[in-house]
């Protein structure tokens, strides 16, 4: 996953320097009226005490993922992609304070909005991911039929990457200095946020799916305490990041200059303050603490050669059921099957 942010910010990265590559007529005084400044991306000069302590939670946030994800007993490596977006996050509405200084520079701009739009993908990214987690941990596959709970995370997690993309190539043509083809570029960029909040809304609707399947299904699993504190915890940041992407399938469709987005309130109420929580939520319900898997096939496998050269019997040898490559982990409370039988 960080991998793909990076990938994604170098993409971006080149499409809008390029697009910004331009001489403008920029007024000498950028704080003068900077809603009808042609030179400044924003059209408002970002609040300083806000976006500060907005960065300041977000950095909190991070850390405490950060220790989360260090911690002996809890760790989960394939949550990291969230916690990477909590730290970008941060760091983009930095560079929105640093902006004040300089509301005509578009090198800083550029890479402020980096960090800020690339950050919520990382976020749908752990929700992807996390899903298809938990129905693995619980040996539940057929409750996300067609889809193996294998695949829910991938197909999910490459659709936000397309999606990306397309957001990436209308962003780029958007700030032309042809009208018809920033306006070109302006219906590409909301047909792509449109698509990434139809795919997460899709999504949603498979977590509600399996929730009720689980509730009308299988009575047993529904009762067993210990997972669905974490289910409920990814309902409630579904709800967050949809609220997210609404706002801003509705700020595109009014334009770059539209009212909510020349209007800071807007942003920070219904983008900042929305993924802020969202994340937040596992810093009191970390996946870590509700699943964990064992080592690998291979490192079971290592494992097991170390135990036959230190003399210990097989069964006392370290094994894997051979289906999933991980094995997860119940401490008691948590059932899982395969194929029907509880073990």
């Amino acid at each position: 996953m960080s991998r793909s942010i990076l990938s994604k910010l170098l993409v971006l990265g080149a499409i809008l320097s390029v697009a910004y590559a331009r001489d403008l007529d920029c007024p000498e005084d950028p704080y003068a009226d900077p809603q009808h400044d042609t030179c400044n991306p924003l059209r408002y000069i970002p609040n300083k005490a806000i976006n500060i302590a907005a960065a300041v939670l977000y950095f909190v946030v991070a850390a405490i993922l950060t220790f989360h994800s260090f911690k002996p007993g809890q760790r989960a490596n394939w949550f990291m992609c969230l916690v990477i977006g909590s730290w970008c996050e941060g760091i983009g509405l930095v560079l929105r304070v640093a902006f004040r200084s300089n509301p005509h520079g578009t090198g800083l701009y550029i890479v402020q909005y980096l960090f800020v739009v690339l950050s919520p993908c990382a976020f749908l990214a752990g929700d992807y991911i996390l899903l298809g987690r938990l129905v693995s941990f619980l040996g539940k596959n057929v409750h996300l039929r067609p889809l193996k709970a294998k695949w829910v995370s991938w197909a999910f997690i490459s659709s936000d990457i397309a999606t990306f993309l397309i957001q990436a190539a209308g962003g780029g043509l958007s700030i032309s200095k042809q009208i018809k083809t920033a306006e070109a570029g302006g219906n590409i960029f909301l047909a792509g946020i449109a698509a990434q909040m139809a795919s997460f809304l899709l999504f949603t609707v498979m977590w509600i799916i399996f929730g009720l399947r689980a509730w009308k299904n299988d009575k047993e699993l529904w009762n067993q305490p210990g997972w669905k504190p974490l289910y409920w915890a990814m309902g409630f940041t579904c709800i967050c990041f949809i609220i997210r992407s609404i706002f801003r399938t509705v700020e595109l469709s009014q334009g770059y200059i539209g009212y909510l987005a020349t209007h800071e309130r807007f942003y920070l109420g219904f983008d900042t303050l929305p993924l802020l929580l969202g994340v937040a939520t596992y810093c009191i319900f970390w996946p870590g603490k509700y699943l964990q898997f064992a080592p690998t096939i291979k490192k079971k496998k290592r494992n097991q050669v170390e135990s036959a050269e230190n003399g210990l019997p097989m069964d006392e040898q370290p094994h894997n059921d051979g289906l999933t490559g991980q094995e997860p982990i119940h401490n008691g409370s948590i059932v899982n099957r395969i194929n029907g039988e509880k073990v």
